[in-house]
């Protein structure tokens, strides 16, 4: 009886892979590293070790706009929760980057010095939304809308690199 029922568990797998054309039985290739889901977070990829990188888009009290916390974490984890313009919360999203792709990012901010220089000169535009930066649980930089302020050119380059590698990988965020 157990033999019948193994025979039985296997049969439905079996038929499947048999009446499948040569063509479809070869693997699809694997999309790109940005365009592929994250896996959901198992016990291994619950936030820990502290956070790594954070980009924050928030606006002055009252404004009516949207916002957003995007966190990567020491241990690769990833997290993205995001408010509408009324402060509703919307469905937050969670994800983990492979070792190679935390190490990467880790490279990328190495180094950087974070020197903020004010020019003497700036524009009087003003805008209710802005974007804090945070390196290892540190601020490091706010850039919002003619404020003057600008980061040195090494660690502007390193902060656009980090940018580039978590926008591609997290959901649509607020910008």
């Amino acid at each position: 009886m157990q033999h019948a029922l193994k025979i039985l568990a296997v049969l439905p797998f079996a038929c499947a892979s048999a009446s499948a054309s040569p063509e479809s039985s070869k693997p699809a290739p694997p999309p790109p590293a940005a365009s592929r889901p994250a896996p959901p977070a198992s016990a291994s990829c619950r936030p820990n070790g502290g956070v790594l990188f954070e980009i924050d888009h928030r606006v002055d009290p009252g404004a009516k706009l949207a916002t957003s916390t995007t966190k990567v974490f020491n241990n690769g984890a990833w997290t993205h929760e995001e408010t509408d313009a009324d402060g509703k919360a919307l469905a937050p999203s969670s994800g983990c980057y492979a070792k190679p792709d935390v190490q990467k990012l880790q490279a990328s901010l190495a180094g950087a010095e974070w020197r903020v220089t004010t020019a003497r000169i700036r524009c009087m535009a003003m805008s209710p939304s802005f974007v804090v930066y945070h390196v290892n649980g540190k601020q490091v930089f706010t850039r919002k809308l003619c404020s003057g302020q600008d980061l040195d050119e090494n660690s502007r380059s390193k902060l656009q690199a980090a940018i580039a590698q978590v926008e591609a990988t997290v959901p649509a965020t607020t910008k």
